[in-house]
């Protein structure tokens, strides 16, 4: 007995002698640092003579920090007004001060704006170690003189049955640029003259049109060509009568277009 223990523990010490055991063993690394601070305008208007977005954040445990940058953007995010803005350190320290700026362009319009901070630490994987850490919200004034936004051009039925979909359009122009709408909409009155709400809590009466492409569930063909649309139908408990359409449009500035109304009769 004892004679076939040791030849299994002779086995056992030839195994592990022939087992390669890594002599480079990387223990898995954090970053820690703490976003204590970001600092930026709430409000900034156009000066020919200092043209430029001042901004900064504050990192404690800021040794594992690499780069940090700033982008700039829309309100809704949809359009970036510039990328990539490096952001330099002050004195070092657990709590340093990353401070940077970015140029505003003259023909940049008045509205709110927003500021995306982004920190690279230089201890994990290049696909893991970039992270947004935060944002910042402000407004902007423009010596840019902004125009409402113009409608025309609706496509809507004359007339439609009840539980059969149809799709409406409408052209909506911007002379600051297709990028300055920020919605175009329709109201809906039932033939009995009663609103419909689109959000029936807050009393919304507005309903949103898309330009997005999306043929499927919107009815847009081609996305931001301008035409604004909507696929919709009446439910088989529906008002049979005229209902009231009324189209508009707002720039991100808050300015309104026209309107333009039209009734729709459902059988």
């Amino acid at each position: 007995m004892i004679k076939k223990i040791i030849i299994i523990f002779v086995l056992i010490l030839s195994i592990l002698s022939c087992e390669e055991i890594p002599d480079n063993i990387i223990e898995p690394q954090t970053a820690n640092y703490t976003i204590e601070e970001i600092s930026a305008p709430d409000l900034l208007v156009y000066n020919e003579n200092d043209n430029k977005i001042s901004t900064s954040i504050t990192i404690d445990n800021s040794e594992s920090v690499e780069e940090v940058w700033f982008n700039l953007s829309t309100e809704d995010g949809l359009e970036d007004i510039s990328t990539t803005n490096m952001m330099s350190p002050g004195s070092s320290g657990s709590l340093r001060v990353f401070s940077g700026e970015s140029i505003i362009d003259k023909s940049l319009l008045s509205g709110f704006y927003i500021l995306s901070y982004y920190v690279k630490d230089g201890l994990r994987n290049s696909d893991e170690n970039i992270k947004k850490v935060g944002t910042k919200k402000f407004e902007y004034k423009s010596e840019t003189e902004n125009f409402p936004p113009v409608i025309s051009d609706l496509i809507l039925p004359q007339q439609v049955d009840r539980g059969v979909s149809f799709i409406f359009s409408i052209k909506a122009d911007d002379p600051n640029g297709l990028s300055d709408i920020e919605m175009v909409f329709f109201k809906l009155k039932r033939p009995d003259g009663t609103i419909v709400y689109s959000d029936q809590e807050n009393n919304v009466e507005e309903f949103p049109m898309f330009d997005n492409g999306d043929f499927n569930n919107a009815g847009d063909n081609v996305e931001n060509d301008g035409r604004f649309s909507l696929k919709n139908s009446f439910g088989s408990s529906s008002q049979t009568g005229d209902w009231s359409f009324e189209f508009g449009a707002k720039d991100k500035s808050g300015l309104f277009s026209n309107t333009i109304s039209q009734n729709l009769k459902v059988n």
